[in-house]
């Protein structure tokens, strides 16, 4: 009850605070409109936050004062909608669906139960670096996470982790976390990546080459990054295999589950090979999400397919994208990153006080625009930046790729709205793991950054 009535507190303390910016003035020299802007940020923050209401109704919220009080046109306020990030779930859902009802989700499972259920840390260790493996592979967090969640969780059942145990919790959080923060080491496996690399060669004139990329991020954000959530997951949610009875081996495949193994083999062909052929993997997804529902193709029984998908995961995510297009469309993220800049004791006390104000700084637009719209923002105040520490253009860019792995709630990140929407677990569990995993990323990971940059001699 205690923990019910202080998130109730803190929702209604954002609702508090939404009213007095609302009646504010704005900021000499920002836009017109910025505090109601900065209004219904706080407010949707709030609540997304401590999850007081639905998320799914904190989004309609959000879209609704958005419209209302013309804060941004509906093409902006409703732009999630427009994004491949929300088609990508919608077709991976469909897809999630085709992978239970033909059992293949059960198959997978027991051979995931082979490879790594021998103990905990294994199961833990192999989930986490299979996901990190496949972003090689798959370019879309989103899209792995939607592939890749209802195959673990069939393997939670098979193995005794029921919902609220610990084991399944971890094996979630193993899924949604191993495919977004390490991945952030890999230029085009996530959407802030690429948000990133574009705004770069947008604003700057500057191309960002894969190589680059990976050497400069890959030993720290990749790997540690990896490594480090093995660890605090084992510690954080401990659990214990217990002996299961031995389930009979699997018969032949049906023709669902042959027909259903062509799609998503011709599937992840067109998310690796979509350089060359343009297609976009939300279309990929979608695409192969329609052909599995068609009454023909013997995929899907016959049947409801809408009441078996979380439609709100689809709202949630929208909303989400949409709140980062109204933070960047109404000037607020531009205003916040003006005021931070000032405040921060950038260019002063060295490279290493400096690097961790940068970091910090985008670690704080975080929390605003989310991972998606932090890139545009930022990169678009890198040559201020640039030329108050007198480091190289490049490098105040690439400092942003740390901040990531210092968010604190889920929504912040869409691959981790799509866990949750898909597992349904409590947002308690996702924020127990990552306020200790930014915690280490500022006392460990950071230190080791830089020095790694430092010897790459990216200050100079």
């Amino acid at each position: 009850m205690k923990r019910l009535s202080s998130t109730r507190l803190i929702a209604a303390a954002a609702a508090i605070a939404a009213a007095v910016l609302y009646f504010l003035p704005a900021p000499p020299g920002a836009p017109d409109g910025v505090m109601r802007a900065a209004a219904v940020v706080v407010l949707t923050i709030g609540l997304l936050a401590t999850v007081a209401l639905p998320e799914y109704l904190t989004a309609l919220i959000f879209f609704f004062f958005s419209v209302v009080l013309a804060i941004a046109p509906p093409n902006v306020v409703f732009s999630g909608f427009f994004s491949g990030a929300v088609w990508l779930v919608f077709g991976g859902l469909i897809l999630g669906v085709a992978i239970e009802t033909t059992g293949l989700g059960r198959r997978m499972a027991g051979t995931l139960e082979r490879f790594f259920a021998r103990s905990y840390v294994r199961l833990i260790a192999g989930t986490v670096f299979l996901m990190f493996f496949l972003a090689f592979l798959m370019p879309s967090s989103i899209g792995r996470v939607t592939i890749m969640l209802p195959i673990v969780l069939a393997l939670a059942d098979r193995i005794g982790f029921v919902a609220g145990s610990n084991g399944r919790a971890g094996l979630v959080l193993a899924v949604g976390m191993g495919t977004t923060t390490p991945t952030f080491a890999i230029l085009p496996a996530s959407v802030p990546n690429v948000a990133l690399a574009g705004a770069a060669e947008a604003i700057h004139g500057l191309q960002i080459t894969y190589t680059d990329y990976l050497v400069l991020h890959f030993p720290v954000v990749g790997m540690m990054s990896a490594l480090a959530l093995t660890v605090l997951i084992v510690l954080l949610f401990p659990a214990r295999m217990t002996p299961q009875p031995r389930t009979r081996e699997a018969g032949p495949f049906s023709s669902g589950e042959r027909r259903l193994l062509v799609v998503l083999a011709i599937s992840l062909v067109l998310w690796a090979t979509d350089r060359l052929h343009g297609i976009a993997p939300a279309w990929v997804a979608l695409g192969a999400g329609i052909f599995c529902a068609l009454p023909g193709a013997g995929i899907i029984p016959n049947g409801p397919l809408l009441q078996r998908m979380n439609l709100g995961a689809i709202l949630v995510l929208a909303g989400v994208i949409g709140l980062g297009a109204v933070v960047t469309h109404t000037g607020l993220g531009k205003v916040l990153a003006e005021r931070l800049i000032v405040l921060l004791p950038i260019g002063s006390g060295g490279d290493f006080p400096t690097f961790l104000s940068v970091v910090g700084l985008g670690a704080a637009l975080e929390f605003v625009t989310t991972l998606p719209g932090q890139p545009a923002i930022m990169t678009a105040f890198a040559d201020t930046i640039a030329a108050a520490t007198g480091w190289p253009l490049l490098t105040v860019i690439m400092a942003q790729v740390p901040a990531w792995t210092l968010m604190l709630f889920p929504y912040q990140a869409p691959p981790l709205v799509a866990t949750r929407a898909i597992s349904d677990l409590p947002i308690r569990s996702f924020v127990r793991l990552l306020v200790p995993f930014a915690l280490f990323g500022w006392i460990v990971m950071l230190p080791l950054q830089y020095l790694w940059w430092r010897f790459l001699g990216y200050f100079t």
